[in-house]
């Protein structure tokens, strides 16, 4: 990586490498990058220090299904917004605080454990916080697709195939013990331990978890198996060569929703594609070269897609926090947030950040 933060091919290969295989042991990435394990061991903790890329881990289908996930739209005072942002950057349910212009001033991507939750959230900690005028929400139905799923596109098919090994059992998520909504506290804590490092090693998961590896390794390959937890190779929009993000809000007939998200997730620069209930049953969510991409996008899908309309627009000036990683000025990611969806928003208070010690309980 040179100075302006321009990725080289090495890096580029790795980064897609673990955007497939998140937790490949260095031996199988360096293989198929092309470079010694220890080489590719060293850009990556070189990456991680300069705050360009991260590994992490949340819950997935199916558990996003009995965990909702929402879009706030937030409009504040003129002199607040910069305040209210950094306030909500320690809650553990607003994974993603974003600063956009459009109808909105920040959006944020709140996840809790329950509709019941939802709403704690929304009138307990977001409404009191000084300089919020308005909150809008889009409650998600239905994750079409979403950050994991993004590529940089470095690698060629044989690669790809390389790193892309076969489940080691049929998938089971019903069967599987803390798959639905009441995840067992082991199961929790060790959720949480992932979205802080979502390569840790099976001994460093144990410790931060106070359970056994044995314990650890049986649970985790469980989730992995059943598809209920993601993970993501997350990397800074200057790494990525994307540094322009929009989200849309669409209207499409409802016997159509499925078949135009189907083609929405075809498009490169799809980054989210969703169902919602709340302004619009689509929201789609792009990553882009720059400003100047997103009115051939519109006109791409407008055309492309019969009987979907946009509705509105939001372009992201600055993500203050990208799904539990706090960046920078630059974009660069700080430090974690766990994200402890099952936490009571009650205990954030309004004045002061969440504290994050004692995330691994």
């Amino acid at each position: 990586m040179d100075e302006s933060g321009h990725l080289d091919e090495v890096e580029y290969a790795l980064l897609n490498a673990l955007q497939i295989a998140p937790r490949a042991p260095w031996k199988l990435v360096g293989e198929v990058i092309g470079v010694s394990p220890v080489t590719a061991a060293r850009r990556w903790e070189r990456l991680i220090a300069q705050g360009h890329a991260w590994v992490t881990a949340y819950c997935a289908s199916p558990l996003m299904q009995s965990l909702p996930y929402a879009l706030v739209t937030v409009t504040c005072t003129a002199d607040s917004v910069l305040r209210v942002g950094r306030t909500l950057l320690d809650d553990p349910h607003a994974v993603t605080v974003s600063h956009t212009v459009g109808t909105s001033d920040l959006v944020l991507a709140v996840w809790v454990s329950d509709l019941n939750m939802l709403s704690h959230y929304l009138m307990a900690r977001l409404g009191p916080v000084p300089g919020v005028i308005t909150s809008r929400v889009s409650v998600v139905t239905e994750m079409f697709a979403e950050g994991s799923r993004w590529r940089l596109r470095s690698l060629d098919a044989a690669q790809r195939r390389a790193l892309t090994a076969p489940p080691r059992r049929p998938p089971r998520p019903a069967s599987i013990p803390g798959a639905g909504p009441a995840l067992s506290p082991i199961d929790r804590a060790l959720i949480l331990a992932l979205s802080h490092d979502g390569r840790a090693s099976f001994d460093e998961l144990a410790a931060r978890t106070r359970t056994s590896t044995s314990t650890v390794r049986r649970r985790l390959n469980r989730h992995i198996d059943s598809g209920t937890l993601a993970f993501r190779c997350e990397l800074s929009h200057m790494a990525a060569g994307r540094p322009v993000e929009a989200t849309l809000w669409i209207e499409v007939p409802p016997q159509q929703l499925a078949g135009a998200a189907r083609e929405l997730n075809t498009i490169p620069q799809t980054r989210m594609c969703a169902a919602v209930i709340g302004g619009g049953n689509l929201v789609l969510t792009v990553w882009l070269g720059s400003v100047t991409e997103l009115q051939p996008l519109e006109m791409q899908i407008t055309v492309g897609i019969p009987g979907i309309r946009i509705t509105e627009r939001l372009l992201t000036l600055r993500h203050l926090k990208l799904m539990g990683r706090v960046l920078d000025d630059t974009g660069r990611a700080e430090r974690a947030v766990p994200m402890d969806i099952w936490r009571d928003p009650g205990s954030l208070g309004v004045s002061e950040p969440a504290a994050v010690a004692g995330w691994g309980k």
